[in-house]
């Protein structure tokens, strides 16, 4: 099964946000970028982290950092979660 993907240009113009913010994401290792034929693109997977990132800068005014710091806190829980179910498997 082929991946999807997306250009970054048509992200921005679809959800009103500069290349200059997923750039930031990709430069602080939140999204993975590729570039084909000197295009840049994104994996289907990534454009909901891109709209979720988005909500976070813009609605919660949090920073690059911000986002960051939360979604490790997010990978964390889950990380956490998973432990516990795995206890409770045991038992």
């Amino acid at each position: 099964m082929e991946a999807t993907l997306f250009k970054i240009v048509d992200i921005c113009r679809s959800n009103n946000i500069e290349a200059a913010f997923i750039k930031e994401l990709h430069q602080n290792g939140l999204i993975e970028i590729m570039i084909i034929e000197s295009q840049e693109f994104v994996h289907e997977d990534e454009v909901a982290r891109i709209q979720k990132y988005q909500n976070w800068h813009y609605d919660l005014e949090l920073n690059i950092q911000g986002i960051e710091i939360v979604q490790q806190l997010l990978y964390k829980i889950e990380s956490l979660k998973q432990q516990v179910q795995s206890l409770k498997r045991g038992h």
